[in-house]
């Protein structure tokens, strides 16, 4: 299997759902063994975790003069979720566009442009055994397996959100049909305090699903549509690693920062 990039530039632009910030994106070809490097001005940053950040609402890169762009996981998901190894990654401003919330748009982009086979073998990331976090509650759990699976169980407590599995199987699953879809959800509980904290700034029920006690702002994609997000999120976040392992993952209740953190402390290890 070999090494891929994208066939020709992507350009695309938009607002981010925290800053509210207008940011255009320009995603091109990068040659072989690159990686997914971020530009920004004119610093550069390779996607891969000491170079990454991540807190409770999205994941950032981060590059050598202290700055970063936040946001990049719907971006990053949809890159690797499609098999690209290799592309720059262009962005001017501090937030990458939240489209529609998901990953879709960004998807429909790059397999318009098309992807292009490149002349170097595919690079894996193997695990030599069980590779576990535990912690306030959370856990991942990777064990080794020919290709990337993730099954990733929601649960939240005294919530409307009924627990929830979901799984994917990179051999088997349509990225493009079965995660890109998948929207961002928050808690409307939760929009005082986020918008306190400068974030969700440019938040609204068209890039974002809010739930409440009443239920859904709106009609969901799919019945399980949260918990493939979850899936969409954990994607974009693993692939700090260097690539997505070739692992099957039990997740349970994890976001950016546990992600990050299994990344730092179990695969990194």
């Amino acid at each position: 299997m070999q090494q891929k990039t994208l066939a020709r530039q992507v350009v695309f632009n938009g607002y981010g759902i925290h800053t509210a910030k207008f940011a255009e994106v320009i995603l091109s070809p990068l040659r072989a063994d690159s990686g997914l490097i971020f530009r920004s001005s004119t610093l550069t940053s390779k996607y891969i975790y000491p170079n990454v950040r991540g807190d409770e609402r999205g994941t950032a890169v981060l590059f050598s003069d202290g700055s970063a762009v936040q946001t990049v996981e719907h971006l990053v998901s949809a890159l690797a979720g499609l098999g690209v190894d290799n592309a720059l990654i262009e962005i001017d401003g501090v937030e990458a566009p939240i489209k529609d919330g998901s990953a879709k748009f960004i998807v429909e982009q790059i397999l318009s442009a098309g992807l292009q086979e490149q002349d170097q073998p595919k690079r894996f990331l193997q695990i030599a055994g069980p590779k576990k976090l535990a912690a306030e509650g959370k856990f991942i759990l990777a064990l080794p397996a020919e290709n990337f699976k993730v099954n990733f169980l929601l649960d939240y407590d005294n919530s409307p959100i009924q627990t929830d599995l979901g799984s994917f199987d990179a051999a088997r699953d349509d990225y493009a049909q079965y995660v890109a879809p998948a929207r961002t959800y928050g808690f409307q509980e939760e929009l005082e305090w986020l918008l306190a904290q400068n974030k969700a700034q440019g938040a609204s029920l068209k890039n974002a699903v809010v739930v409440s006690d009443k239920g859904f702002s709106t009609a969901l994609r799919f019945p399980d549509e949260l918990v493939r997000h979850k899936i969409l999120d954990f994607i974009g976040d693993i692939a700090a690693a260097g690539a997505l392992p070739q692992a099957e993952f039990f997740v349970y209740k994890s976001g950016h920062v546990f992600n990050h953190r299994f990344v730092r402390e179990v695969l990194a290890a």
